[in-house]
């Protein structure tokens, strides 16, 4: 298996889940911002020179860690959260998301929080 990986910022899920109540275009400009932020991400931990052969399963792994203060979200919350990011990540690999299998945990508390993103490829 090749494993590539790339710690991307902490978000406020109450605004990125699919439970949001902010307004529609408020939430459309941060989920392009997190698009964008996990794009050079991902570029900046070379993922685009990462080749996945066509048949291969790709498993996503997130961990979630939390700022050290605030209400830790629940996890498929979390995940919902994630999904600009992880559209960015399946742009940078060149594959369609729906291919990811994902595995989703909740990590330790860190400084700023983060989301650690593991991708497993087996071909």
């Amino acid at each position: 298996a090749m494993i590539i990986r790339v710690i991307l910022p902490w978000e406020k899920t109450s605004e990125l889940s699919a439970n949001s109540r902010l307004h529609w275009r408020r939430r459309a400009a941060l989920v392009k911002a997190q698009k964008r932020a996990a794009y050079a991400l991902a570029l900046e931990a070379g993922w685009h020179k990462v080749s996945v052969p066509d048949g291969a399963d790709i498993r996503v792994s997130l961990t979630f860690c939390p700022p050290p203060r605030g209400p830790v979200p629940d996890l498929d919350n979390a995940l919902t959260a994630q999904k600009g990011a992880l559209d960015a990540l399946a742009d940078v690999l060149g594959v369609d998301d729906r291919r990811f299998a994902i595995i989703i945990e909740r990590g330790e508390r860190c400084a700023l929080g983060a989301v650690i993103v593991l991708v497993e490829v087996y071909s």
